[in-house]
């Protein structure tokens, strides 16, 4: 009886730690990108903002490379899209200061909506979009280009 009761506790237990280890693993979706900004050099008060801005996306298991190409190319693509539909083909040559004007008005509205959603300020969006450019653009633009890719097609 005790060797029986000892089996289903080691079973519960083990259960249970494999389902803490899939959670942790879950919500630490950018642990890779800490590691790379660590190695990169990244000063240490701007890897703790990083590292802010990472546990948010982490909390909505989101990459930063998804993060950053919905961000700057998916909502680009969608907002001249949505103004192509709406306004015709030829709004841009016809009117560009009324179609630069509008696309302003939508992507503004898509970015806030969306940084909003994260809990994101425009002032953390901003130095990741630096830390990006500065120390990761090198490593993962062949992998933003061949997303960037599929999106155009």
């Amino acid at each position: 009886m005790r060797i029986a009761f000892l089996l289903i506790c080691f079973v519960f237990s083990s259960i249970l730690s494999c389902k803490k280890e899939t959670v942790d693993t879950k919500t630490n979706i950018n642990a890779g990108f800490h590691e790379d900004l660590i190695q990169s050099g990244l000063a240490k008060d701007s890897l703790q903002r990083m590292d802010v801005f990472l546990d948010k996306l982490n909390q909505k298991n989101t990459s930063f490379l998804d993060f950053y190409v919905t961000y700057f190319y998916k909502f680009d693509k969608e907002t001249q899209d949505e103004i192509k539909k709406s306004k015709g083909n030829n709004f841009l040559e016809e009117d560009p200061e009324g179609y630069y004007k509008l696309f302003a008005e939508i992507m503004s509205e898509k970015s806030d909506r969306y940084l909003k959603s994260f809990g994101i300020s425009k002032d953390e969006e901003m130095l990741s979009r630096e830390v990006y450019i500065f120390h990761l653009k090198k490593k993962y633009g062949p992998t933003i280009d061949g997303q960037l890719e599929n999106l155009n097609k």
